[in-house]
C-alpha cells in the first residue's frame, strides 16, 4: 500500500505539505501554490494512494465516517434507507459503515460501541426499542456525539429524529376500512415499546371511538413483524366466535403472511377479510390481491436524516429537531 511519504517523495514536497493538501477540500484556503497542489494530487492518483481515515481521525478528531444502524436487511424499507443515506452522505464527503442489529438490543449496543471505537463522526440509527429504554442514546447525547434517529423516536427527549406521521397513517387505514362497511377491524401489531406501534395503535383505537365502534381487545394481537406474524394473526383471529371482517397490519410483511394464510384457509380477500398493510413496499402492487397500504417515503426520510446529521457534525443546529413527514393511503384491491 502506498504511503503518504511515497506521495510526498514523488511530488517533491514534505510529508506535512502533502498531508495538508490532500486533507483539504477544494474550498479550503491553504498556503500552497496551485502547481504544488496539482503535483501532490497527481502523485496520489498515480500511486493510487488511499488515506488512512482512522489515522487521520486521531490527528484531526474527524474521520468523515458515519455509522448507520438498521434493525434488519430483509425488506426494501431498510434497504431504501441505506441506499439513499449512503448516496447523500457520499455527496457530503462522508463514508458509511453499516451494522444490522437484527432488532436486538444487545447487538445494537455492541454495534454502537464498535462504531465509536472507529471514531465515527456521527450515527444514523433506526433504533430497536425492544425495551423502550433510551439510556444508550442519553449516553451519546451527554458525550456530544452527533446522532439522528430514523423512523422511530423516544417521547419527551431532545434527540434529533426523522419520522413519519404514524398516528395519521393508522387513522387513514381504519377510516378507509370503515368507509367500505367494515366494523370488526382487527389490528396485528407489535409491542408498544416501539414508538411506531404505539402511535399506530392510538390512531386505530381513537378512530374506532370517533365512529362509535366499540374497541374489542380480542381483535388486537402482538405478532412478529414478519410474514409468519401475519399467518399467526389470521389463524388466531379466525378461531374467534365472531371473527373480524378486516385486518390492519403493522407492516406490509405481516400483511403478506396474512394474505398467504387466507389463501390456505379459502378466505376471500377482500370479500371475507379486507386487508391493509403499512409502508408500501415494492412488492405490494404485484401481489395476487394488490395490497392497500399506508405509504411511507423512506428515501425522503433518509435524505432528511443524512442532511440533519451533516449539520450536527459541522457543529450547526438544525432548524427543526424532530422532523415528521406526512404519509398517504394507497388504495388497491385488498380493501
Amino acid at each position: 500500500m502506498p504511503t503518504l511519504e511515497d506521495v510526498a517523495r514523488l511530488a517533491g514536497v514534505s510529508r506535512a505539505t502533502a498531508s495538508r493538501i490532500l486533507s483539504a477540500d477544494d474550498q479550503s484556503r491553504i498556503p500552497f501554490a496551485q502547481d504544488t497542489r496539482e503535483r501532490v494530487r497527481q502523485a496520489a492518483i498515480m500511486l493510487d494512494y488511499k488515506p488512512n481515515r482512522q489515522a487521520r481521525g486521531l490527528v484531526s478528531a474527524r474521520t468523515h465516517i458515519v455509522g448507520l444502524l438498521i434493525p434488519g436487511m430483509g425488506e426494501s424499507f431498510s434497504s431504501s434507507i441505506v441506499t439513499v443515506a449512503q448516496r447523500e452522505l457520499a455527496a457530503l464527503g462522508y463514508g458509511v459503515l453499516l451494522a444490522n442489529t437484527d432488532s436486538d438490543n444487545v447487538m445494537e449496543q455492541a454495534s454502537i460501541d464498535e462504531f465509536l471505537s472507529w471514531r465515527v463522526d456521527g450515527l444514523l440509527i433506526l433504533p430497536t426499542q425492544n425495551t423502550g429504554d433510551a439510556e444508550k442514546l442519553w449516553l451519546l447525547w451527554h458525550k456530544g456525539i452527533p446522532f439522528v434517529l430514523i423512523d422511530r423516536l423516544f417521547a419527551e427527549t431532545p434527540f434529533y429524529s426523522v419520522t413519519t406521521d404514524d398516528y395519521s397513517g393508522a387513522v387513514m387505514a381504519v377510516e378507509h376500512l370503515l368507509s367500505v362497511g367494515r366494523r370488526r377491524i382487527a389490528f396485528a401489531t407489535r409491542p408498544a415499546t416501539v414508538s411506531t406501534n404505539r402511535l399506530r395503535r392510538a390512531g386505530y383505537i381513537d378512530t374506532l371511538a370517533r365512529h362509535g365502534v366499540a374497541f374489542d381487545p380480542e381483535l388486537v394481537l402482538n405478532v412478529p413483524p414478519s410474514s409468519e406474524g401475519g399467518r399467526i394473526a389470521v389463524r388466531e383471529l379466525m378461531q374467534l366466535s365472531s371473527p373480524p371482517d378486516a385486518l390492519f397490519c403493522c407492516t406490509d410483511l405481516v400483511a403478506v403472511g396474512a394474505m398467504e394464510e387466507c389463501m390456505a384457509l379459502d378466505i376471500r380477500i377482500p370479500e371475507d377479510l379486507a386487508l391493509v398493510g403499512y409502508s408500501d413496499l415494492d412488492f405490494c402492487r404485484v401481489l395476487r390481491s394488490p395490497l392497500t397500504t399506508v405509504h411511507q417515503p423512506p428515501a425522503l426520510m433518509a435524505q432528511c436524516a443524512a442532511r440533519m446529521l451533516a449539520q450536527l457534525m459541522k457543529g450547526e443546529t438544525p432548524e427543526v429537531a424532530q422532523v415528521k413527514l406526512p404519509v398517504s393511503l394507497v388504495v388497491r384491491e385488498s380493501a
